[in-house]
Order: C-alpha cells, then sequence, then structure tokens
C-alpha cells in the first residue's frame, strides 16, 4: 500500500495546500463580528460597515472556491485510488480463492471502495484541518490568555473523550465485523445449496446456526452502539457546555474590563472552529474505523502478492510433465512421487479409483496449485514461471463443478474477453454443440443467467468443453467431461476428442469409462495418490485384464469353492 500511496501523495499535497488558505479564511467572520462590534457599533460609521462586509463577503467567497476544488481534489483521488487498487487486490482475491488453503478474504473490493469514499468524502477533512487547531487556539490567548487557556483545555478533554471512545468501540467493533463476515459467508453458501437444504430437511438446522451467529454479532454491536451512544452523548453535552462558558469567561472579562464585547464573539466562534476537526472526527468515528480496518487487510492482502515479473516464454507446444511431484494438506499426504511425461500432441487418460488423487493432479498440471515437492514442467519449464495472464489462452480447461458467469452464451465461451465469433463458433464446432446453441432463444446471444442457472446439466457441460476449446488451446485438461452427457453428447465428445489429436493437442481427460479412453495414447492409473501403471494404452489395458484374470481365477480355487459349498 505505501507504493500506492506515494502515487497519491500529489492530491493530498494539494489538498493540505488549499487548507491552508480556507483555514486562514475560516477567520473571515469571527475577525468581520469582532469588527463590528468593537468599531462599527462603537463608531456608527456606514462606511467601515460597507467595507468589511463587502470584504468578508469576497473572502468567504472564495473560501467556498477553494472548499469546492479541495473536494474535487480528493474525489479525483479516491478514483485514482480505485484505478490503481481494484485491478491488484481482484486478482490476489482470485489468486486466493483457488489456492489449497482458500482465502476466505472476499471483500477485497468492497474494502477498496471503503477507502475510496472515505478519501474522497468530508471524514477526512478533519485531517487537513486538525494542524490549524493550535493556530486557532494562538489567536484567542492573543485576544486574552485565560480564554486562551479556558480554549486549551476544552480541545485536550475533547480530545481525550474521543480517544476514549475509540478503545472501548475499537476491539468489540472489529469483532461484530469479524463475525458478520462469517455470518455473510454462511448465508451466501445457503443460497448455494439452497436445493439441498430443503430436500433434506436441513432448514431448520441451518436457522438455528444462523440465530446463533447473529445473536453473536448483534450482541457485538449493540455493546458497540451503547457505549458509542454514551460518548457521543458526553462529548455533545461537553461541546455545549463549552460554548456557554466561554460566553461567560468573556462576560467576566467585560465586567472586569479586561476584554471587550467584540473578543467575546470572536473568540467563541475561532474555539468553535478550533473545536471542529476534533468534533468531525468524533462524528465520523464508524468511518475512520472501517476505514482503517479497510487499509489493514487491503495492505495484508497486497503484502502477499508476488511482485516479481515473470520472463515472457515462448508459445507452449503443449510437452507436459510431472518430476517427483508430491502434495499433501494437512497431515494427509494427497499425491507422492508423481512421475511421468507426455509429449506434445498425445491424449493421456487419467484414471483410478474415487479420491485417488486425480482432480488433484490436474490442478497442479494446470499450475492453479504449487506441488509441495517435484516440480511440474509444461516444454521444459517450471510451469509456475510462466505468466498466468499469457499462458491462460492456451490452456484449456474443463471442471468438474462447472460455473458461468452472467453473460451470453458467446461471453462465456469466448471467456468474457472481447467476443470473437469465428473463434466462438469454431469452438463451439468442435465442442459439437454449435446446432444445439442456434436452438437457444437467441442463439448466441441468449443469456444463460446468473451461474448459467437456464442451462441443463448437459447444456451446461458442452458448453463448457466449448470454453475449454475457445481459441484453439495447446493444453487441455478435461475432468470427468462426460458426467453429465447423454449419448449424443459422448458421441461428439468422441469426435472432438479425434478432432483434438488430429491437431495435434495435447489432451489430459479424467474419465470412469472405458469407451472414452480409446483415443487415447497412454493411460496413467492412480491409487491412493500414487502411480501404480502408466504406459501406452494397449500395455495398460493388458495389465489391467491379466490382473483382473487372475483375480477371477484367485476366486476360483477350491478352497473358495469349498466355502461357497
Amino acid at each position: 500500500m505505501r507504493t500506492f500511496l506515494k502515487k497519491w501523495t500529489k492530491y493530498f499535497f494539494f489538498a493540505g495546500f488549499f487548507s491552508l488558505f480556507i483555514n486562514i479564511l475560516a477567520l473571515t467572520f469571527p475577525i468581520y463580528m469582532l469588527a463590528v462590534y468593537d468599531r462599527v457599533l462603537t463608531s456608527f460609521s456606514l462606511p467601515t460597515l460597507s467595507t468589511i462586509t463587502i470584504g468578508a463577503v469576497l473572502a468567504l467567497l472564495v473560501m467556498g472556491c477553494l472548499d469546492f476544488l479541495r473536494s474535487r481534489l480528493l474525489v479525483q483521488a479516491g478514483v485514482a485510488m480505485d484505478h490503481a487498487l481494484s485491478r491488484p487486490v481482484l486478482t490476489e482475491m482470485l489468486e486466493g480463492a483457488s489456492r489449497i488453503k482458500k482465502v476466505s478474504y472476499a471483500e477485497g473490493l468492497k474494502d477498496v471502495n471503503t477507502l475510496r469514499n472515505y478519501f474522497s468524502g468530508n471524514a477526512v477533512f478533519a485531517f487537513f484541518d486538525a494542524p490549524w487547531t493550535p493556530i486557532y487556539l494562538l489567536v484567542i490567548y492573543l485576544m486574552h490568555p485565560m480564554m486562551g487557556f479556558f480554549s486549551l483545555g476544552a480541545a485536550i478533554l475533547l480530545f481525550i473523550l474521543g480517544l476514549m471512545q475509540d478503545m472501548l468501540t475499537r476491539k468489540r467493533s472489529d469483532q461484530a465485523a469479524a463475525v458478520a463476515a462469517q455470518e455473510q459467508h454462511f448465508i451466501n453458501t445457503c443460497l448455494r445449496n439452497a436445493e439441498v437444504i430443503y430436500a433434506m430437511g436441513m432448514l431448520d438446522g441451518v436457522k438455528e446456526r444462523w440465530k446463533k451467529t447473529n445473536g453473536a454479532v448483534m450482541s457485538l454491536q449493540t455493546e458497540t452502539n451503547r457505549l458509542a451512544g454514551v460518548m457521543n452523548a458526553v462529548s455533545k453535552t461537553f461541546r455545549a457546555a463549552t460554548q456557554v462558558l466561554i460566553y461567560g469567561l468573556g462576560a467576566y472579562l467585560v465586567l472586569k474590563n479586561e476584554s471587550t464585547p467584540g473578543i467575546i464573539i470572536a473568540a467563541s466562534i475561532i474555539m468553535r472552529q478550533a473545536l471542529n476537526p476534533v468534533e468531525q472526527a468524533m462524528g465520523t468515528w464508524r468511518m475512520t474505523v472501517d476505514a482503517r480496518g479497510a487499509y489493514r487487510r487491503v495492505d495484508d492482502l497486497l503484502k502477499s502478492a508476488k511482485t516479481a515479473e515473470k520472463m515472457a516464454l515462448p508459445e507452449p507446444e503443449g510437452q507436459i510433465a510431472a518430476e517427483g511431484v508430491s502434495l499433501g494438506i494437512g497431515e494427509r499426504m494427497i499425491l507422492t512421487n508423481i512421475t511421468f511425461a507426455l509429449p506434445a500432441g498425445e491424449q493421456l487418460g487419467l484414471i483410478g479409483a474415487s479420491g485417488s488423487g486425480k482432480t488433484t493432479l490436474c490442478r497442479l498440471l494446470l499450475g492453479i496449485w504449487p506441488p509441495m515437492a517435484g516440480t511440474i514442467r509444461l516444454d521444459g519449464a517450471d510451469i509456475a514461471k510462466w505468466d498466468k495472464d499469457l499462458l491462460g489462452p492456451y490452456i484449456g480447461y474443463l471442471p468438474q463443478d462447472i460455473e458461468f458467469f452472467s453473460g451470453t452464451v458467446s461471453d462465456n465461451i469466448a471467456r468474457m474477453g472481447i467476443v470473437d465469433p469465428e473463434k466462438v463458433i469454431e469452438a463451439a464446432q468442435q465442442a459439437g454443440v454449435h446446432e444445439m446453441i442456434l436452438k437457444f432463444p437467441q442463439g448466441y446471444d441468449t443469456h444463460i443467467g446468473n451461474g448459467g442457472v437456464r442451462l441443463s446439466g448437459g447444456q451446461r457441460q458442452r458448453v463448457a468443453l466449448a470454453r475449454a476449446f475457445y481459441g484453439n488451446p495447446r493444453l487441455i485438461v478435461l475432468d470427468e467431461p462426460n458426467s453429465n452427457l447423454d449419448e449424443a453428447g459422448e458421441r461428439a465428445l468422441q469426435a472432438a476428442l479425434a478432432k483434438l489429436k488430429q491437431k495435434k493437442t495435447t489432451v489430459i481427460m479424467v474419465t470412469h469409462k472405458p469407451s472414452l479412453l480409446v483415443s487415447v495414447d497412454k493411460v496413467l492409473m492412480l491409487h491412493d495418490g500414487q502411480v501404480v501403471m502408466f504406459g501406452p494404452r494397449e500395455e495398460v489395458f493388458k495389465r489391467l485384464m491379466t490382473g483382473a484374470q487372475a483375480a477371477a481365477a484367485a476366486q476360483r480355487t477350491p478352497q473358495n469353492v469349498a466355502l461357497v459349498q
């Protein structure tokens, strides 16, 4: 964040520069009142009244213009802040969500918005006006030392009240915000799984869990607001009392012939101006706390960002290799010493029982997750050294859990980038969904709804397959591509695999159906996260058949027959 703050220094510098003249001109009204009471009303001079009135109005007009310029400048600073932070914050949010231990911080852009609104709003003015408080107090002191000391004491006490409010409420406010974020995450999860909740009678349990979390949030917020209310009432009463007391002090000094009525009015107005930044800071305390928390979270997020620029590598051909790759989550090893190589243009069938690590291996091969040990190489280079933005167009991925973005069919096939109609149609034809899409109400311009809710399971899988094929990638990973396909969809998938073989595209496919393995060149079988078989398709199938025949023969031994009888 400090790097970004340096870029915005110019905005804050000029805002401070304008604040210099704004605060000088803020003395216009008290000086005017002093002149009226001590000069005009004693001399009965209309020319003097006209002159000082015109001068005061002009000064106030200039102050208004400068205040407007300062406000516009800070608004522009907020816009620049949003432009500078939004992209890297969104990048880190998405990268964090794709990691093995998913980062639950999903409020990054909301925090950026909080910072933008804070720095472009009125709350930040207190920081520019606060340095003038000692100067205003000095002016009051020059009017009369007793009034100066009284104003200084009032400012100190008001500042202490502000500190007490912060100390009493900060911890509870942060706790309430953290629990509220957990509550929102729980609600979002429930909304995504609403069908499961209703179908399996989980509603009462969900409502009870929410009730406990919401009760904790309300308790913390209520206690925080109660304390804040008490401190606001005390500070408000104190501010009103200071106005009464300074008038009383001024009147006492007038009676003692140590001051004039004009000084009473001027000192009261200046003291109010001196205390205004403290009052404003307390009035916008909630915004300040939120902005401080947002700054801390964004700063922590950006500190974890990988700032090293990666050298651009040639376009990949698709050669993929795993060299002693292992991965563990906690104390459990998911993959252990995975080693294999697949030349560019070949197709690999990845098989194994559920939970054997197939999906995890796919994520490692795509560079989504980093291995705990070993290296994944694409065209001989560590895939971690590839710039993901540059590598992405050469990668096709069909995950098990398919998600779409709100938009048209063509938007989603084009990966939410600039839609190239020729490439979109080519990808759809290659996936065998062109005719299906044409039957949609608006064809490729059909809005599929948020998350693709308007598509059936089979349609979602086939459109996602077209998205994986978009742009003729060099490496395609398909995780259970036929899990929701009917017979026609499977035929289209087999035809697409044949076309990919003709194009010399490297394909890695996870499947449980032997019929899809007809076109693959090699087969890799996983068991408990380890490679038990790897080689040409015929060789692996032969070994599997031999193992199956041996198992069947073992079941027909005389001992087993006797047991059956």
